[in-house]
């Protein structure tokens, strides 16, 4: 009920006073009469109740549903701006991977062919050498020599072992020799150029972890599996755990069977130094491969602040020519790629590939080098690629000397 209509009523029901004058009560009729009109013709808002009563929800509603897409709108709008801006940087960084390539091409031996392919792609490569660094141990010998690929194309991680005893091209001043004694004769810089110009690569930046470094990595992912296959290949793996539990200061328990197992780090870094077992060093980067991706795959699945720690720990171990920046733009992509699997091969490859005696050291000679770059090409890029003039005729080089060599031995 009304207000209104419950005043009129109560004012019916009130009785007139005794003592008004007839004025009084002829002011009291009229204003009866007018109250009564006003009752039979009520106000046109007050003759549909719900009508009338829903005006004043009707606009706070309307207000409510503005005010709901006023934030609705707000909220995409600055979701829309985070992914603009998401999509812009990720864009600006693979644009910018091989930026590098936009300067003096000499300086990294990269040939003007693979620099202008490389920029069609975004593929990040970078050379990781293994050193040495042992007291007591002459120079700073690459051990390992791999190509670390971050495949922003395919989204995948990809590792190419380059053995160690590839005959190559150093430069003119040390001639031809194993691929690993161009890091002794000119650190990283040489080593980048001399796979540069022998495998055709743009390669620009380079991380050189000390010999120490493994026993850290594994240790702080948890251990790595290997699978050691014979009673001699154990007994070499127990030899060098020796060694180097003498020069890194650990005490690992020598390894008591055969068979898959899993292994600290310094047992890790043993068994990826054996080369007198199987076949050699076609073997021994088969370890470091294996050991290699474990350590890499189970470092991408760590929470954040074990990735730190980890960063943290192997960083005394570590020299690279990335920035920090740079290093961490990669390390959030890789941590983005849907597969933490870890695709491997090793160059030169199975088919084109020979063992050669010269001078009375022994190579793996690329058979031929053409051959090689093309199969390092197809695994990185996942496409064709016709090698530059300038590998080609390092490829020419390198089987004249080899023909000619086992052809005076004959």
């Amino acid at each position: 009920m009304s207000k209104r209509k419950k005043n009129v009523i109560e004012n019916r029901r009130t009785p007139a006073s005794k003592h008004k004058t007839s004025e009084n009560s002829k002011q009291d009729k009229q204003q009866r009469e007018l109250t009564t009109r006003q009752v039979k013709s009520p106000p046109a808002k007050s003759r549909h109740p719900s009508i009338a009563s829903s005006a004043p929800q009707q606009t706070k509603k309307k207000k409510g549903k503005n005010g709901f897409k006023k934030f609705f709108r707000t909220f995409f709008i600055l979701i829309l701006l985070l992914v603009v801006a998401a999509f812009a940087v990720n864009t600006f960084f693979l644009e910018n991977v091989t930026s590098d390539l936009q300067g003096n091409l000499s300086r990294y031996g990269i040939s003007n062919e693979a620099a202008a392919f490389a920029k069609q792609h975004k593929i990040v490569n970078v050379a990781v050498f293994g050193v040495d660094g042992r007291d007591g141990v002459e120079g700073d010998r690459t051990d390992t020599i791999m190509i670390a690929s971050a495949d922003y194309e395919h989204r995948k991680v990809k590792v190419s072992s380059l053995m160690r005893d590839t005959y190559v091209y150093i430069n003119t001043k040390y001639g031809y020799d194993k691929i690993n004694a161009a890091y002794a004769y000119g650190g990283p810089d040489l080593a980048i150029q001399t796979i540069n110009e022998n495998f055709d690569t743009p390669i620009t930046d380079y991380v050189t972890i000390d010999f120490s470094a493994m026993v850290t990595m594994v240790n702080a992912v948890g251990g790595v599996s290997i699978d050691i296959k014979s009673e001699d290949e154990l007994e070499w793996v127990n030899e060098y755990l020796m060694d180097v539990n003498d020069k890194v200061n650990t005490g690992s328990l020598p390894l008591e069977d055969i068979g898959p197992q899993v292994v600290d780090g310094s047992q890790a870094l043993a068994y990826c130094r054996v080369r007198y077992v199987g076949d050699g060093d076609f073997d021994r980067t088969l370890r470091q491969r294996v050991v290699f991706e474990q350590v890499l795959s189970k470092a991408l699945d760590l929470k954040p602040m074990d990735q730190f720690k980890l960063v943290k720990a192997t960083l005394p171990y570590v020299e690279t020519s990335l920035t920090t920046l740079e290093l961490i733009k990669y390390g959030i992509n890789l941590a983005l790629m849907p597969s933490k699997d870890i695709e491997q091969s090793r160059f030169p490859t199975d088919e084109y590939i020979s063992l050669d005696t010269l001078d009375g050291v022994s190579y793996v000679v690329p058979s031929t080098l053409v051959d090689n770059i093309k199969a390092l090409y197809k695994f990185v890029y996942e496409t064709t690629y016709a090698p530059s003039d300038e590998a080609t005729e390092i490829s020419k080089e390198i089987k004249s000397k080899t023909v000619s060599s086992s052809s005076s031995s004959d």
